[in-house]
């Protein structure tokens, strides 16, 4: 097996350098340390060499593990594929390896506490008790998308924002009677609501700057059913059968959009956007294929991973951990329109 002394023996370098830039430690700036840092890499995959990650642990004292957790709960078993992406790319660039945990139930601090993490990867689906147990640990930990908690750093978008650019895409194209789509609430109980709730504060704010009181109502069925009684079929046929009917839908996530929303419409005799117009808090492939395609708010949701992994290796770094900062991620949310936003009916526009 190849050794650090093969490669620097053919590179006529240090074991030193060459250990560096293995590590990532040099990224070649210059023209010369540039040639060298990949003539380096080229040596290393010739003589077969192979990083000895046991060695490496006992040495640096670090197993390059962290832990991305979730619970025993089906619903926190999700992870959003940009935000994975972001994290898995730049905690592999520094040689770190990302790994999913279930927190078991009954599970204590001491668990993450046994040197087989150097860090914490928090999902916004942990809910308080969960955290407690983590916060025993003492490792450096970051929560993603979600609000910091004491002891403990987090990376999220600018979700006011988020909400703000949604209504203000319906005020720009003449509504002013607006519909939250939401989860019900068994599921509410069951979700974290903070980005739900800033979601709701931005709309809030961007309806009163333009003198509009009252202009939303939040759409929540009984029962987590698409169809049926108690379900999104009978709040829809409630809701949009009034007098004073939102004419612009928006809906907290990409699957409510379509599935809950944008799909019973039909059943009711509806179109979008003829009758009225739908957008997705949230951005994925899915929504460009749908009939009509449905405009939304896309996410940052790559940034916030590679944020958020750049965040925890400082943490790991340093030495640090028991921090409470809230990140607000410079990249801003943005908007996506596409056919299933439309400007009101005349009669709306000019009617309030």
């Amino acid at each position: 097996m190849a050794t650090l002394q093969d490669i620097a023996d053919v590179v006529g370098v240090s074991t030193v350098t060459v250990s560096k830039v293995l590590r990532g430690k040099v990224k070649g700036s210059w023209p010369r340390s540039a040639a060298q840092v990949k003539r380096i890499h080229q040596v290393a995959d010739e003589l077969g060499y192979r990083v000895d990650w046991r060695a490496r642990a006992l040495k640096n004292k670090r197993t390059q593990m962290i832990g991305i957790l979730s619970t025993d709960k089906p619903e926190t078993r999700t992870h959003d594929q940009q935000m994975l992406d972001g994290l898995i790319a730049t905690l592999g660039e520094a040689g770190y390896h990302l790994v999913f945990v279930r927190i078991r139930k009954g599970a204590r601090g001491r668990d993450f506490a046994d040197a087989r993490f150097d860090g914490l990867v928090i999902d916004y689906h942990i809910e308080s008790e969960e955290l407690e147990m983590i916060h025993q640990a003492k490792l450096p930990a970051v929560i993603i998308n979600a609000p910091a908690t004491p002891g403990t750093l987090s990376v999220m978008p600018d979700h006011r924002l988020a909400g703000a650019l949604a209504a203000r895409h319906a005020l720009q194209l003449g509504h002013r009677r607006l519909g939250f789509i939401q989860a019900s609430g068994s599921e509410q109980i069951r979700w974290p609501n903070h980005m739900v709730n800033m979601w709701r504060e931005g709309i809030d704010a961007e309806l009163r700057d333009a003198g509009i009181s009252g202009g939303i109502v939040d759409l929540s069925p009984q029962t987590d059913e698409i169809a049926g009684e108690g379900g999104y079929l009978s709040m829809l046929r409630e809701v949009l059968s009034s007098e004073d009917r939102p004419t612009f839908l928006i809906g907290n996530n990409p699957y409510r959009t379509v599935e809950c929303t944008l799909q019973q419409l039909a059943s009711l005799g509806l179109s979008c956007p003829d009758d009225l117009s739908v957008l997705s808090m949230g951005d994925e492939g899915s929504l460009r294929w749908c009939q009509p395609t449905v405009s939304s708010i896309r996410l940052p949701y790559a940034t916030l991973g590679k944020t958020a992994a750049q965040v925890l290796l400082r943490q790991i770094e340093e030495g640090a951990s028991g921090q409470d900062e809230e990140l607000i991620l410079e990249e801003k949310p943005g908007l996506v329109v596409r056919d299933s936003t439309r400007r009101a009916p005349e009669q709306v526009r000019t009617a309030r």
